[in-house]
């Protein structure tokens, strides 16, 4: 089959399972006031990893339905739902579209199991404190040691990592920072916590920065970039 073939097949495979499971199952909620009718397809910008990915992990029951549309690992802190719910489209119902991130977030669940080897029981969604969108523990540990953070974009990544960088030299308040300063110090604020060895920046289709995160006696952190070689559970298995 060529590529192109199989790109066509993924996201026609993808768009099955939003039609005939994740809307479905999502609409079962009576009181998010949706139905299928109201789902808006204008936010479906599902790339072709992204889409491979996440059939992965559902394939493999990576994630399992906890019924009204939320989806959980065994190592979760909290329950994933891969749509928004916006306005009123008409009396008693609301529009509601797809959530990218929520996507990129199970497909990275597929990353760390097929490509780095984290057995299932020790990957999840959404760290303790909720910093970190994706996780992974080693056995017998409650702390992290990958944490993950998913934005819907590449240059979101990348302001990201810039912006956490500028608050890794000394603590501080979140007073007078905008939302996205706010964001990036949480993470950094979650890696003092966890003391987690490996930061994982994920975003569409594909994109993707890792780093060796080392900590100083005064607080200070070091995020130096590595190949996403680093993922791999051979490295920190005993």
């Amino acid at each position: 089959m060529r590529e192109d073939d199989l790109m066509t097949d993924s996201l026609q495979k993808f768009e099955k399972l939003l039609y005939n499971h994740l809307i479905p199952e999502f609409c079962e909620d009576a009181s998010r006031l949706v139905s299928s009718d109201s789902f808006r397809k204008v936010s479906q910008k599902i790339g072709q990893l992204d889409a491979e990915y996440f059939l992965k992990a559902w394939n493999n029951h990576l994630v399992k339905h906890r019924g009204r549309g939320l989806y959980r690992t065994s190592r979760s802190c909290a329950s994933e739902q891969f749509f928004w719910t916006g306005k009123k489209v008409s009396e008693g119902e609301r529009a509601f579209t797809l959530w990218l991130e929520p996507v990129i977030t199970v497909g990275g669940l597929a990353r760390l199991h097929f490509d780095w080897g984290w057995p299932e029981e020790l990957i999840g969604t959404q760290s303790s404190d909720w910093a970190f969108d994706l996780v992974a523990y080693l056995p017998g540990c409650d702390s992290e040691i990958i944490a993950g953070e998913v934005k819907k974009t590449r240059k979101e990544i990348d302001e990201l990592i810039e912006l956490m960088n500028g608050f890794c030299k000394s603590s501080r308040d979140m007073e007078g920072l905008s939302a996205k300063e706010r964001n990036a110090l949480r993470k950094v604020t979650g890696l003092r916590r966890s003391r987690a060895r490996v930061f994982w920046a994920l975003g569409p289709d594909g994109y993707s920065r890792s780093f060796i995160v080392s900590y100083s006696e005064n607080e200070e952190i070091h995020l130096q970039e590595r190949a996403d070689s680093i993922l791999d559970y051979a490295l920190y298995k005993e």
